[in-house]
């Protein structure tokens, strides 16, 4: 075990970091006493404001393209890799008559975040300059694995922008909501 001198230089950029940030939390915990201004009322406050209405307009448009994307990538380029995610589109459109409730679209969408991480890996190995295996290579066309290059068609190359535009705006919509979440339990 090391024990460093209080005047070592990491013990003294630890603790000016901590005094800081205690500094910071005083100051927003008991701003008015000093005679700060919330900062609501600041110009940044107003920039949040109009990132916090941006970001909703950008959540409902999200809630109304992520379908649109998901049927894409489930029917662009027909293959195994993209079966579950035309599997849970028609789940959802089922759900959605049946109930007429527009939830039904967004049934087991974590599941499908894991999957298409999964998937857009897979992809991303498969790119790699490696000479496969002939059994590997097989598997990969089998799977629906594909190369993007110059003389790719345009259904790959669609395919591989909505797959990774779905993990996009999956993740953000799930931050969002994360986000939500938060801002009504505080």
């Amino acid at each position: 075990m090391i024990i460093q001198s209080w005047r070592s230089p990491i013990v003294i950029n630890f603790l000016v970091t901590q005094l800081l940030v205690l500094v910071v939390a005083l100051l927003d915990i008991h701003g008015n006493i000093f005679g700060l201004v919330p900062w609501r009322y600041t110009c940044w406050g107003h920039l949040l404001t109009v990132v916090e209405q941006l970001g909703s307009h950008l959540r409902v448009a999200s809630c109304l393209l992520l379908p649109a994307i998901q049927l894409v990538v489930g029917i662009s380029h027909p293959s195994w890799i993209s079966l579950p995610f035309f599997i849970e589109s028609c789940i959802g459109l089922v759900d959605w008559s049946l109930t007429s409730n527009f939830l039904g679209l967004f049934r087991l969408w974590k599941a499908l975040q894991f999957y298409v991480g999964f998937s857009i890996v897979m992809l991303y190995v498969y790119q790699l300059p490696i000479e496969f295996s002939s059994m590997l290579q097989w598997i990969a066309d089998f799977v629906g694995l594909f190369k993007i290059c110059s003389t790719s068609k345009w259904i790959e190359i669609c395919s591989f922008v909505s797959l990774v535009l779905f993990y996009i705006m999956v993740c953000t919509s799930f931050i969002t909501m994360g986000l939500i979440l938060f801002k009504d339990f505080s």
